[in-house]
Parts: structure tokens; C-alpha cells; sequence
């Protein structure tokens, strides 16, 4: 039999044990990073959803903002921005930012459960209508507006991490917003027009590549003079108001005069984007007075994660993010 001290013992032990249990929870609780979802008005009013991730309980941060490419599909759904999401709170705490394009369909997933975008998918009318690379930079100097004002666990300190579509409106936002701290831009080009590189994708390998150049421009000549959201070309995604932002697009025009360091990385295989215009870009960054690192990476094709093996792919990640957080300082000598 169990005495009345003995009893007594036990609850307090119980209720001690209990105590410690709730706070262990708290504790464990209070250091799962935050996930804030944001949604900020356009001039016009219609909305931006801004998504944030963010370690809890600790002093100001920089933020990053991750710009992914033209697919209509959510721009979580990259694997980069997962990857991303795990680092914010480690050995250098930042904040990541997700401007979301307009609206996003989710797409429907095979047995596995990968991403299935079959010749049925369909982009919404929303995405159709105001997805431009104009529009994504307004409304990622928008954002930046609005978490400047209302983000006090903000630095101050602005990392922009683009990848293809989204390496071209980071190299805008780069320039345009004086918060930038650092560059990393990923399967882009950026050294010569579109509308030049595309002839030579496309025309390399065709039976009769002076008529495909000739059939290129003309198809060019045609988005340029009606660049309607309601046309597209080479998908869904791709209507003429989007190719009309990027057929005569030359970054370097305006990465040349950037007051951040800049990291470019392109792949040898990339069919997508010539690296050939990556090489240009490196090519014009030389003498410009910004601390630049151009890596061409043997065997990948568009992104980061089509690498030959995953372990380089996350290597590659690791790289990218220890660039952003460890650039020399402006006043540094630029680097080929």
C-alpha cells in the first residue's frame, strides 16, 4: 500500500514533470520558424500575396527574396524555395520572401506525387492577363515598400536570389532597389537580346537554318507589334506580353551599374537559355567596378537541381546562399 506522503510525493513529481513537459513544448514551439502569409494592394488595389518565412525569437535579419521562373504554377512548388525555407534559422539567420506571380494553379501531381504538367494544363486567365516581367518588378518593389514599413525584424539588408524568368526581374529589382545587399542570379543570360540567342538555339540544328531565322524574326517582328496577353508562343505561360519583355532585354545594360556584388550561375547544357548570352554578360561585367563571380557548371542543364547528381545540386545551393550572406564589400575589385 501507498501512504498519504506517498501519494503526495508522486502528484508533485507528476506535476513537476508535467510543468517541464509544457515548457519543453513551448520552448520546442516558440523556435519552429514563423510562416506569415501577407497580402499587399497594387496601386489599382488588386492584391499581392507576399509569403515570408522566418526564424522566431531573434534580433533583426536580412531578407531574401527568391524570384522563380515563368511556370503558372505556385513558386513554392520549386524545390529551391523548400531548401530555402530550412535554412532561415540556421548559423546566419535570414528571412526568405516569396512574391507569388498572379494567379498560380496548382498543378496536378503523378503516382509519385511529382509535378505533372501534361498537354492539358492550363494557366488561369489571371496569370494570362498580367503575368510581365514589368509587372513582377512593380510588384516586388511593392512588397519591399510595404515590409520596410511594416517588418520590424528587417535589417535592413536585402539579398535577391532569381532563377530563369526570375533572374531577369532580379537583375531589375537589383538595380532599382537601393536595400541590395547581394545578387545571385541563376539560368538567365542576361549578356545578349532573346530574340538573337533564340535564333541560335533554335536555328542550330535545323535542315535549313536560314529559313528558320527568317521564320524566328518574323514571328519576333509579330509579338513586338501586338503585345496582347491574349497570344502566346512556346506555351501558355509564354504570351506575347511576356516575350515582348524579354526578346530585346540585355541585363548587363543595367547590371554594369549595380552598388551590390553579383553572382551568375549558368549551365553548360542549359536548353533553355543559351549560355552563350551567360558568357556575354560575364564577358561585359569585366572593368565595371562590381565584385562579380560567373560559375558555368559543367553538365547542368536550367536549374540548380539539373546537375548530374543531387549532392552537387545542394552543393550548389550551399554555395549560393554563403555567397549572398558573405560578399565582399562594394569597394572590392570585380572578379571573372
Amino acid at each position: 500500500m501507498t501512504s498519504d506522503n506517498g501519494r503526495s510525493m508522486i502528484n508533485v513529481i507528476h506535476r513537476i514533470t508535467g510543468t517541464l513537459f509544457g515548457l519543453l513544448c513551448m520552448s520546442a514551439a516558440s523556435a519552429l520558424p514563423l510562416q506569415e502569409h501577407l497580402t499587399v494592394s497594387r496601386v489599382d488595389g488588386t492584391p499581392i500575396d507576399v509569403q515570408l518565412h522566418r526564424p522566431a525569437a531573434v534580433g533583426k535579419i536580412p531578407l531574401l527574396v527568391f524570384i522563380d521562373g515563368s511556370l503558372c504554377i505556385p513558386s513554392a512548388l520549386n524545390d529551391s524555395v523548400g531548401w530555402l525555407q530550412q535554412q532561415v534559422d540556421g548559423r546566419h539567420p535570414f528571412a526568405l520572401a516569396v512574391v507569388e506571380k498572379p494567379g498560380p494553379v496548382d498543378p496536378p501531381r503523378n503516382a509519385g506525387g511529382g509535378i505533372d504538367i501534361g498537354p492539358d494544363f492550363r494557366c488561369s486567365d489571371a496569370f494570362r492577363q498580367h503575368y510581365t516581367l514589368d509587372q513582377r518588378v512593380i510588384d516586388h518593389l511593392r512588397a519591399l515598400q510595404y515590409l520596410h514599413r511594416h517588418a520590424p525584424w528587417w535589417n535592413g539588408e536585402l539579398w535577391i536570389w532569381g532563377f530563369s524568368d526570375g533572374g531577369r526581374i532580379g537583375a531589375q529589382l537589383a538595380a532599382y532597389a537601393p536595400q541590395t545587399r547581394a545578387v545571385a542570379l541563376i539560368g538567365f543570360g542576361g549578356g545578349l537580346p532573346m530574340a538573337e540567342s533564340m535564333q541560335d538555339m533554335v536555328c542550330a540544328a535545323n535542315g535549313a537554318p536560314t529559313t528558320c531565322r527568317q521564320e524566328l524574326r518574323a514571328r519576333m517582328d509579330a509579338i513586338r507589334a501586338e503585345p496582347v496577353p491574349g497570344k502566346d508562343w512556346m506555351g501558355e505561360a509564354n504570351t506575347f506580353a511576356v516575350w515582348a519583355n524579354r526578346l530585346d532585354a540585355v541585363e548587363a545594360n543595367i547590371l554594369r551599374d549595380l552598388r551590390a556584388p553579383l553572382l551568375v550561375v549558368h549551365g553548360e547544357r542549359d536548353g533553355s537559355v543559351p549560355v552563350a548570352s551567360a558568357r556575354q554578360l560575364a564577358a561585359a561585367m569585366q572593368g565595371a567596378g562590381v565584385p562579380f563571380r560567373y560559375v558555368e557548371v559543367a553538365g547542368m542543364r536550367h536549374s540548380l537541381w539539373s546537375t548530374p547528381t543531387e549532392a552537387q545540386a545542394l552543393e550548389l545551393h550551399r554555395d549560393v546562399l554563403d555567397w549572398l550572406h558573405g560578399t565582399p564589400a562594394i569597394e572590392d575589385d570585380s572578379e571573372g
